[in-house]
């Protein structure tokens, strides 16, 4: 009997000793499921800020890319607009009352800019008769940069009707006769590398022709792009001046019925005005030719009335005759012609 029951109290001591095993077992499984869990969140939470990091750096190196795509395409744009080549081409229709002093403002203004004269022409001896209206045709050339100033002082000599601007752009042609001048010039060096090397004359003769074809179209070639230079460089201005006695009046277009009334009233009166000054101008202009038309007309009227008083006298010297005739008493006028003899 005692045997069995330390048996049955060994079995129960390891029952109990399974159980706190157990209970130990699950707690230490409990704990490091919570500290795996830890470490799975902190693993998540390191990954979303690692890649919250990456994005912002990727942001920030995309940021920073379109920046610096941004300004190369803007100094690209820049270096571009500096680089075309546009020829610039003016042309003035000015009138003046005072010739000699808006001749000599057109050429100061024009040396005073950098600029010369290409061509000049003046019409009319205003020296020798101040009644002939002259004229001057004028072509400057401008520095480009200096183009602004001309405009703001060419009013100055002046009374500008009309302004006429042109530009033309000349980019393609001036940088395509450019390659075409670099690659003239590399086969012009080539061809002079194969003279040296050639032995038969033939070939000497051959490559010279080649050569002077490629001198000829360097050379063309070269003058075509001082002139497109020249052209670019400096701007081209026609100005034609004339002179008047008096200037032009501009009326602004009429736009309301009062406008309109007032514009006709004010031309209808200009126009009786110049009609009044041509006819006065052309009768006391041509009193001379009146006068002298006048006397003839007067003399041609005397010698007409001379010529009829000749002719009533000869009709009544003729018909006295007759009366005094034999039998010319039955008439009434008879009796009185013979009493009165």
């Amino acid at each position: 009997m005692n045997q069995r029951k330390k048996h049955r109290f060994f079995a129960a001591a390891i029952a109990a000793a399974a159980a706190f095993s157990l209970v130990l077992a699950a707690c230490s499984a409990s704990s490091a499921g919570k500290s795996g869990a830890n470490a799975a969140a902190s693993r998540t939470t390191a990954d979303m800020a690692v890649g919250a990091a990456q994005k912002t750096a990727e942001a920030a190196s995309a940021a920073s890319g379109s920046k610096a795509d941004g300004s190369a395409l803007s100094s690209g744009l820049q270096k571009a607009l500096s680089e075309q080549k546009i020829i610039e081409r003016l042309t003035y229709q000015i009138e003046t009352l005072k010739f000699d002093e808006s001749v000599a403002g057109i050429q100061s203004l024009c040396t005073g800019l950098g600029g010369y004269v290409q061509e000049s022409a003046v019409d009319g001896d205003g020296a020798l008769n101040k009644n002939t209206m002259r004229s001057a045709h004028y072509v400057l050339r401008l520095p480009q940069e200096n183009l602004s100033k001309w405009k703001a002082g060419a009013s100055k000599t002046g009374a500008v009707l009309n302004v006429a601007t042109s530009s033309e752009n000349v980019t393609e042609q001036y940088y395509d006769a450019e390659s075409r001048l670099k690659s003239l010039k590399a086969q012009q060096e080539r061809l002079l590398e194969l003279m040296k090397k050639a032995d038969k004359m033939s070939d000497v003769v051959e490559l010279e022709k080649a050569l002077a074809d490629v001198v000829y179209q360097i050379e063309q070639i070269t003058g075509a792009l001082r002139q497109y230079d020249s052209l670019i460089s400096y701007a081209t201005v026609t100005v034609d001046l004339r002179e008047v006695a008096k200037s032009t009046l501009i009326d602004k277009t009429p736009v309301t019925l009062g406008e309109k009334i007032s514009f006709q009233f004010r031309r209808s009166l200009r126009v009786i005005a110049e009609a009044g000054e041509g006819l006065l101008v052309f009768v006391l202009g041509g009193l001379p030719i009146l006068v002298l038309a006048a006397a003839v007309i007067a003399a041609i009227l005397f010698f007409r009335r001379l010529v009829r008083a000749k002719k009533r006298k000869a009709l009544g010297l003729k018909q006295k005759a007759e009366n005094d005739e034999p039998g010319g008493g039955d008439s009434p006028s008879g009796p009185a012609s013979g009493g009165k003899e």
